[in-house]
């Protein structure tokens, strides 16, 4: 499933440009933000206590931390089918804008 998500990260940001080597940059960067950055997020005290386990569950590590101990739970597994299908979504509309 992370692995998914990090395709479908990738296939995203080819969509928005034709440099391969932006594209890269661009989904490690997005990766990297996507899988640690709500987790940062959540511990700066930006936020109330309920605000802080919400910002932290929109982030991949949670996720996947879950999956990785070996427990499948059905909200994790819809977590990462949505993940995947909104970022093939806004390929689709990247690439039907670019026509």
């Amino acid at each position: 499933m992370l692995g998914a998500s990090f395709t479908a990260i990738g296939i995203f940001a080819s969509s928005l440009t034709s440099n391969q080597i932006v594209a890269f940059l661009l989904s490690v960067f997005l990766c990297f933000f996507c899988y640690t950055a709500f987790d940062y997020l959540s511990k700066l005290d930006l936020f109330y206590a309920k605000a802080d386990s919400l910002v932290e569950w929109l982030g991949i590590n949670a996720h996947y931390a879950a999956i990785s101990r070996g427990v499948i739970d059905t909200r994790d597994l819809v977590y990462f089918g949505s993940f995947i299908a909104l970022f093939l979504l806004l390929t689709r509309l990247v690439l039907e804008r670019q026509r």
